[in-house]
C-alpha cells in the first residue's frame, strides 16, 4: 500500500486555524451578547402610558369621601342662592324662596337682605331666632295678594320646624312693594319682607 504522507503545507493551515478561530471567539460572543442586551433593554425601557396608570390610580380626593353628605347639599343651596329675586317686582314668592333657602343654610346675611329697610332687621337677629346646629324646616303656603294706599300686599301662612327641640312655630310672613306708583324709588319696587308673626322685630 502506498502511505499518504502529510502535507506540511496543509499542517501549517491547520495549526492556523485554531488561532484564528481563538482569536475571533470572544468577538462574536461579545457581539451576540451585545444584541441581545438591545433586544432585552427594548422590551423593558418601554414607558409605560401615563394616561392609562392616571384613570386606573384616583387621587386622593377621589379615594376620600365626603364625611358628611349634608354639608355638601347645604353648601350647594347657599351657593345657588337666586340673588336676582332681590331685584323681583312681579313674583313674591320667588323672594321667600330665596328667604328660606338663606335661612335653611344659616346665611343670615343674605336672608337680611330680604327684608325693607324700615324692619330693622339684621343678620345677627335672624341668627338669634333660627340659628342652632341644625337648619330649621321652613314651609310657606300658598299665600293672597292685596292692595292698599299705593302699595302691594303678598301675605302667606308659614311654619318652621327646628330640628333641636325647641318648639315649632306657626304664623304668617307679609310681603310688600310700591305699585308702580310715581316717585318710587328702585328699592321701593321690589319686593321686601315687611314683616312676619313668627319673628321678633
Amino acid at each position: 500500500m502506498r502511505s499518504v504522507g502529510r502535507n506540511p503545507e496543509a499542517k501549517g493551515r491547520c495549526d492556523i486555524m485554531p488561532s484564528r478561530a481563538a482569536r475571533l471567539l470572544p468577538i462574536l460572543l461579545a457581539g451576540s451578547l451585545a444584541t441581545l442586551s438591545a433586544c432585552k433593554g427594548g422590551e423593558t425601557a418601554a414607558p409605560a402610558d401615563p394616561a392609562a396608570s392616571e384613570s386606573v390610580v384616583p387621587t386622593e380626593t377621589e379615594a376620600q369621601p365626603s364625611a358628611d353628605a349634608s354639608d355638601g347639599t347645604e353648601a350647594g343651596i347657599a351657593a345657588g342662592l337666586d340673588m336676582g329675586a332681590l331685584q323681583e317686582r312681579r313674583d313674591p314668592e320667588r323672594l321667600l324662596r330665596f328667604y328660606t333657602n338663606a335661612v335653611r343654610v344659616g346665611d343670615w346675611g343674605s336672608a337680611a337682605k330680604a327684608w325693607s329697610l324700615d324692619a330693622l332687621m339684621t343678620p345677627e337677629k335672624l341668627e338669634a331666632e333660627f340659628g342652632g346646629a341644625a337648619g330649621p324646616k321652613i314651609a310657606v303656603g300658598r299665600g293672597d295678594a292685596g292692595t292698599a294706599a299705593g302699595s302691594l300686599y303678598y301675605e302667606a301662612p308659614v311654619t318652621i320646624d327646628f330640628q333641636d327641640g325647641r318648639d315649632s312655630r306657626r304664623g304668617t310672613i307679609v310681603l310688600r312693594r310700591a305699585n308702580d306708583v310715581p316717585g318710587a324709588s328702585e328699592l321701593q319696587l321690589v319686593w321686601r319682607i315687611e314683616r312676619s308673626s313668627i319673628v321678633q322685630q
